[in-house]
């Protein structure tokens, strides 16, 4: 007794949940939901109505008027017959016969569209907001996705939610049409409609324990998916170094067996479906006989009355079927739309905070002023009380061991990260109070890690910013001393450059993403191992397009290669995340305990 109180008391916690979870996520959709639902109810009447017409056309056929059956559908629709003073006859029954049929495929039709139309802008609008809320969220959380997986919850579990809000508003429809054919079947005989209805709610009662496999079934599928998906964009991006290791037999190896889970889940939720629905044919064929044989005793049996009540009784078991099939549609669903709320409630907990309204200015300096950073999860500060100074115009080279703290250092500028302790500011404004979005635009960076659009040159340089015309493209890349190359492609500007810019050489992604930063004109310009992974040539012709820099735009290398940075006003060294060293090059090249020092006579 106790465990099925327990039982019980889980089961409404389930459902509990389920609600919860259902007006988070289609309550603003209620009254669209409403509105074909009563509309689904005028339908089944409407048809339920058609479907009695035939008792008064038989009856008119074999010249019955109906005595002998006082209770039956006949019998109402005589006595609305009457109440408009219309008399029987075969066109009169005909065409009204015709016409709810007509009015009721009319409804079905505009149901089908609002729900479709209703599934569709959810579908567009949660995707929408998605992507959208993900692009604005923290580097933090953005750092920590897997590839591939926004992807799969935009394109596989919003799709599938959005069939959940069809399913939702398709079953109120069916239970809305059940209602409106039992209130017709009720007329003709309410003991064989009330067992109808009973054998129903008992064959769903027997099928109830099939929807918690199919749940566990669909969150199966759905993890399996985003691996699989996370496998594939990931072989994709780094297949050249699967190749290089000669990789490909453990890849293909480990897909197959993602793809082989997902088999085995396709089989038995597949097969879980077919039994639910092959157990109803033979139970209303069992139940229509059981019909026949207590109905053919009765004194007022009437064959009219009995084949519109038998197809009536057929119609709401197809209806009962089609909720419960719906309602497992949505019970195997519902693990993608609980995946896609707690990425969305994730997602918005991270959102960047856009705190600062003041404009950027850059006059005279920027300050860092014990400045420490630690990431969450990890003992260490990657920064600790770093304090330094970069005049407007200056060219600052950035060097020190991997690991050191420098990209971080890069992170907090760009505002990617805040600092836990001490301020960033510029012409002693604090650069958190700042227009995050104006900082952005007028801070460069170029990164070691090129990212190119698959697209034009051009597109690539102007990043999709309309306010950069061709002209500043050309003033750009002729900076960054790609401009004599473009010329030589066949379709100059417009020449595609491939995924990721595959169709160009490492020197020349990074010359067109300098190009790229340059052509925003910006006023402060970060430059984080852009010559790390080039040849002598790509270097020298990355290094010339700084050197020119130097006085324009004040500027923050950071480099492992001394060569990068030795035209720098000022050099500074990180170690451990603290600033040990600053001097000119010339300064620290002489001092022999220096980083600098020790690094130049170490062969790159």
């Amino acid at each position: 007794m106790l465990r099925r109180v327990i039982t019980s008391f889980l089961e409404l916690k389930k459902i509990y949940k389920a609600s919860i979870i259902f007006k988070q996520a289609f309550w603003q959709y209620k009254w669209q939901i409403l509105a074909t639902t009563i509309l689904g109810f005028i339908s089944g009447i409407l048809g339920g109505l058609g479907v009695g017409m035939l008792i008064p056309l038989f009856s008119f056929i074999t010249q019955q008027n109906g005595s002998d059956a006082p209770n039956t559908l006949h019998h109402f629709i005589s006595q609305i017959f009457s109440f408009f003073h219309l008399g029987y006859n075969l066109p009169l029954i005909l065409a009204l016969m015709l016409t709810l049929f007509t009015l009721k495929a009319i409804l079905v039709v505009l149901v089908s569209y609002i729900n479709e139309t209703i599934a569709a802008r959810y579908v567009r609008d949660t995707g929408s907001a998605l992507f959208k809320k993900t692009l604005n969220a923290d580097w933090e959380f953005l750092m920590n996705q897997k590839v591939g997986y926004l992807s799969v919850v935009i394109f596989n579990d919003v799709a599938l939610t959005g069939g959940i809000l069809v399913s939702i508003s398709d079953t109120l429809i069916r239970v809305a049409s059940l209602a409106a054919y039992a209130v017709i079947a009720v007329k003709i005989s309410s003991t064989i409609t009330t067992l109808s209805l009973l054998g129903g709610i008992l064959v769903f009662a027997i099928l109830k324990p099939l929807f918690y496999r199919s749940r566990k079934l669909s969150k199966l599928s759905s993890l399996t998916v985003k691996k699989l998906s996370h496998l594939i964009n990931e072989s994709l991006i780094g297949s050249k170094t699967l190749k290089s290791f000669a990789v490909e037999p453990a890849i293909i190896q480990k897909s197959a067996s993602y793809f082989e889970e997902l088999k085995k889940v396709q089989i038995k939720g597949s097969l879980i479906n077919s039994s639910q629905s092959a157990v109803f044919e033979p139970v209303s064929l069992l139940f229509v006989s059981a019909l026949f044989l207590y109905s053919y005793k009765l004194p007022n049996f009437n064959i009219a009355s009995f084949v519109v009540i038998v197809y009536l009784i057929q119609k709401m078991y197809s209806f009962i079927q089609a909720i419960q099939a719906r309602l497992n549609s949505i019970n195997s669903s519902f693990t993608y739309l609980d995946i896609m709320l707690n990425y969305k409630s994730e997602v918005q907990k991270h959102q960047e905070k856009l705190s600062g309204n003041k404009p950027f200015k850059f006059k005279e300096v920027i300050d860092v002023q014990g400045v420490a950073f630690a990431y969450p999860g990890t003992e260490s500060h990657a920064l600790s009380n770093i304090d330094f100074t970069i005049q407007k115009g200056e060219m600052i080279g950035l060097i020190g061991p991997s690991g050191a703290g420098k990209t971080t250092l890069v992170d907090l500028f760009l505002q990617l990260l805040t600092p836990q302790k001490g301020i960033i500011k510029i012409d002693d404004v604090d650069i958190a109070s700042i227009n995050l979005s104006d900082w952005r635009k007028h801070i460069g960076y170029v990164s070691q890690d090129i990212f190119l659009l698959n697209d034009t040159v051009e597109a690539n340089i102007r990043f999709y910013n309309d306010s950069i015309t061709h002209e500043d493209i050309v003033v750009a890349s002729k900076m960054a001393n790609i401009y004599d190359f473009i010329q030589e492609l066949p379709d100059k500007f417009e020449t595609q450059v491939g995924e990721r810019g595959v169709k160009l050489s490492g020197g020349q992604r990074q010359r067109v993403s300098l190009a790229r930063v340059l052509a925003k004109k910006p006023s402060f310009l970060i430059l984080d191992e852009a010559t790390s992974s080039l040849d002598n040539e790509s270097e020298s012709l990355i290094q010339k397009a700084i050197s020119d820099l130097k006085g324009k735009v004040t500027v923050l290398v950071i480099a492992h290669r001394l060569s990068t940075i030795m035209n720098s006003d000022r050099i500074m060294v990180i170690e451990d995340g603290k600033l040990i060293e600053t001097g000119t090059p010339d300064e620290l090249i002489k001092n022999i305990d220096s980083y600098l020092y020790k690094s130049s006579h170490i062969k790159d």
